[in-house]
């Protein structure tokens, strides 16, 4: 009756451990089923995934510091150079040549101004008058030229040049004679210079003056022939 009334079915007995520990040695002889650790157990733990450490991005490295140079002013800013390439300190093994130059041209140029002045001949005035020009640049050049090597502006002297009286040929002759020997000293210059900014000067003014001198040649040979 009571089992009709708990729907026909047998209560189930009670769970035997022993049972299922039988069945287990079966399985797996040696091991405990009942124990915690699944290694005692004879079951083999699932790895679990590992999360892999992102790199941690080393800090940018610091430049050392860049060392001061003493006593400021130029030296000190990009670009700047205690010793230039040109006009520098080789050139002013030529200083005093070029000092010699400068001299010369300034003295010169006065000369064939005050020359051109007294001839009467048209074409002799014009040429000294152009000479006179020329040699007044290249004097301002050679001046240039002197405050880039020194950083200092060259002193003219005062001069006073006193003219003969003599012959417009025999004058001509002397210009002649004066720039021929500009020319050649001029290339002497440029040979010896050891900067070759300044010997490209000296090799300019040279050449100038060889010009000079075919022109006055060639003045003197439509006056004396």
């Amino acid at each position: 009756m009571e089992n009709m009334m708990t729907g026909g079915q047998a209560p189930s007995p009670a769970y035997d451990f022993r049972v299922y520990d039988q069945v287990w040695q079966r399985v797996a002889p040696g091991t405990d089923p009942f124990s915690p650790d699944p290694a005692a157990a004879g079951m083999t733990a699932v790895p679990q995934a590992v999360r892999p450490i992102p790199p941690v991005n080393p800090a940018p490295p610091v430049p050392a510091p860049v060392p001061r140079q003493e006593g400021g002013g130029e030296g000190n800013l990009p670009g700047a150079e205690t010793n230039p390439c040109c006009m520098g300190t080789e050139a002013r093994e030529s200083l005093e040549v070029l000092e010699g130059f400068l001299q010369e041209e300034l003295a010169e140029s006065r000369c064939c101004q005050a020359l051109a002045c007294r001839v009467r001949n048209r074409q002799a005035a014009q040429l000294l008058c152009r000479a006179a020009a020329e040699k007044r640049a290249a004097a301002r050049e050679l001046c240039a030229a002197y405050y880039l090597i020194t950083g200092n502006p060259y002193a003219q002297a005062v001069t006073v040049e006193h003219l003969h009286r003599e012959s417009l040929p025999q004058a001509l002759r002397a210009c002649y004679h004066q720039e021929a020997c500009s020319g050649l000293n001029y290339q002497r210059a440029a040979d010896e210079a050891l900067d070759p900014c300044l010997q490209k000067l000296f090799a300019r003014l040279s050449a100038q003056s060889y010009r000079r001198a075919e022109d006055v040649m060639a003045l003197l040979g439509c006056l004396v022939c």
